[in-house]
């Protein structure tokens, strides 16, 4: 058994540990539903008997109602079946990209997968690569059903007569025989066809978070020439795979029609001889008709796992230390039941309801790139209410801190302590409404305004407008003719920069929070309005509750004039703290550029 054979079966029946009974139970049907046609063949055998030997009407009649409640039963096992199985598959599809999902934002540690290199991959690599695993699950349970069904019917076969079984049984073992071959082919086709449709997906993701881009260079036409050129490649590889999946599908099912050809010109002689009955001729032309699927599912199984070889591969990339088999680490999953309302939601602050502000301390904070880079040692207070603003050189290391303390960059050192408790797990913690953040770069989805505040949040009108006035972009959605209902096209593209800033600030404030981490905000606001903004974010929501600890990364003379503590960062290390007239005191001004490195603390 090869690496990628392992890797596939370990990921397969780690999902089936996955609520084993009802995975158990489920298989069991299955095999049921498979075995019974070994019983519909014996029936039709003694009922064809029975008429060609002039038997009683009413024991053909009796063989007849029997024939009908074993396929009755038949049907019954099938819906039991499905009932039972659908569960269990949902359950192991939501086990895989759950586990994916949580190796993509865990903080660091060891728990961390390698990140996704673009969204098409991700694309790939949630939806069609788990759904590639869980179809090897399911061909597994059809196959021991057709295994079950082949081993009672070839020994029924071999007693009518054994020349005739191995005569009908020897084209499935050449069908089979030539899956087997094609199989590393399936394999390179199925790779292929994955990464094809991954770079088309996230070349459509590239292009419309570019759209401005695109159309200010003019660069329509190139971009739907590049887009035609990676749909032409992926044309290409999904009909290679399509065509030799469906080839192997088709030619195993072709086997049935040879076989039952080959037995009705050796049974003519046994016939006339009185040595094969007509009943013999309908059991052997039942148990035929089924025995076809065995290759069919044993080429299908082939067919799958190299495919699930290809998927568990792309899905290990992502996960820690590469170990395919986290990706079904056992989770509890609450699926058999609704949810009720709220469930899931990180216990707080009721919604629109801002909490107490946080007090925050970083105590040997560190974060390691893996490709090298970071911050370290840095020794940090954050008071309850406060407001402190990040800054240094380009590459100091100032979005990482950020990032790094929301468990969104790289491993993590040191300590963290959120109101006195210390945090083990930043990016599960640091959520609203104990967290809220604004990237340097926003964005919003392709839907109005209003949907992109409340993101599914139960808010009522009030607490949106309140967090539109804190942000400073009431007075830009008075003037839209559709108010909160605009339409904001795909992340936020109808939106200047500096509305789509204000708007993903209203976002974060709309569900209130206690701590505000803020990634330089105010990068395209005019003075007046950045003015404006910090005003009304420090004087808090209007309504007598406390404005949140805000965190900063920002050089606009502004944010450094409101702030309580200014931290200057340079080459990853806090090379100074406190108020802006203090650094200016110790010879280091942050609205200077770089600082002077001749300059002591």
């Amino acid at each position: 058994m090869t690496a990628g054979n392992g890797r596939a079966l370990a990921v397969t029946f780690g999902a089936a540990r996955h609520r084993p009974g009802r995975f158990v139970a489920a298989a069991l049907l299955w095999v049921a539903w498979w075995s019974v046609p070994a019983v519909v063949g014996l029936l039709l055998q003694a009922t064809f008997d029975a008429v060609a030997g002039g038997a009683p009407v009413s024991a053909v009649t009796a063989l007849l109602v029997v024939l009908a409640a074993v396929e009755v039963t038949r049907l019954v096992v099938f819906v039991a079946a499905v009932a039972v199985w659908v569960p269990w598959w949902v359950a192991g599809h939501t086990l895989l990209r759950t586990n994916l999902l949580r190796a993509q934002l865990v903080s660091g540690r060891a728990e961390a997968g390698a990140p996704v290199r673009d969204a098409g991959q991700a694309v790939a690599v949630f939806r069609d690569d788990a759904e590639d695993v869980m179809m090897l699950a399911d061909g597994w349970i059809d196959l021991a059903g057709a295994l079950a069904f082949a081993v009672v019917a070839v020994a029924v076969l071999l007693r009518v007569d054994a020349t005739l079984t191995l005569v009908a049984v020897a084209p499935l073992v050449a069908t089979f025989a030539v899956t087997r071959v094609l199989s590393d082919r399936i394999r390179r086709v199925r790779r292929a066809d994955r990464e094809a449709t991954a770079r088309v997906t996230g070349f459509l993701g590239d292009v419309f978070a570019a759209v401005l881009a695109v159309k200010v260079a003019g660069a329509e036409d190139r971009i739907v020439a590049r887009l035609r050129e990676l749909n032409a490649r992926r044309r290409r590889t999904s009909l290679r795979d399509k065509v030799l999946t469906d080839a192997l599908y088709a030619l195993n099912g072709s086997t049935v029609d040879l076989t039952i050809g080959l037995v009705l010109l050796l049974v003519a002689g046994r016939m006339r001889a009185g040595t094969f009955s007509v009943g013999d001729l309908a059991l052997f032309a039942s148990y035929l008709t089924w025995l076809a699927g065995l290759p069919r599912w044993a080429g299908m199984i082939l067919a799958r796992q190299r495919h699930a070889e290809v998927a568990t591969g792309r899905m290990a990339a992502l996960l820690p230390g590469g170990d395919e088999t986290e990706a079904v680490r056992p989770r509890a999953l609450p699926l058999d039941h609704w949810a009720p309302a709220g469930a899931g939601t990180v216990a707080g602050a009721p919604a629109g309801v801002r909490p107490v502000p946080a007090a925050v301390r970083l105590r040997g904070f560190g974060v390691r790139h893996r490709g090298g880079g970071g911050v370290s040692g840095v020794d940090l207070d954050l008071p309850s209410g406060s407001f402190t603003v990040v800054c240094g050189p380009v590459g100091a290391g100032k979005s990482t801190l950020l990032r790094g303390l929301l468990g969104l960059a790289g491993d993590v050192e040191g300590t963290v302590t959120f109101d006195g408790a210390p945090v083990d797990d930043l990016a599960a913690f640091m959520v609203p409404p104990r967290c809220a953040f604004v990237p340097q770069v926003p964005r919003l989805f392709g839907a109005s305004l209003r949907d992109n505040l409340l993101l599914g949040r139960d808010l009522a009108d009030e607490p949106l407008r309140t967090a539109l006035h804190s942000a400073a972009f009431d007075t830009d959605v008075a003037v839209m003719p559709a108010g909160l209902d605009t339409v904001v096209g795909p992340r936020g593209v109808r939106l200047s920069g500096g509305q789509l800033q204000r708007a993903a600030t209203a976002r974060a404030l709309a569900g209130g929070a206690a701590l505000l981490v803020l990634d330089d905000l105010s990068s395209a606001l005019d003075a007046a309005t950045e003015q404006r903004l910090w005003r009304r974010l420090l004087d808090g929501r209007g309504d007598g509750a406390p404005a949140p600890t805000v965190l900063v990364v920002s050089h606009r003379a502004a944010a450094l004039a409101h702030a309580d503590q200014v931290v200057l960062l340079d080459g990853g290390r806090v090379r100074a703290t406190g108020t802006l007239a203090e650094l200016r005191a110790a010879g280091l001004d942050p609205l200077a550029g770089v600082p002077d490195r001749r300059v002591r603390r």
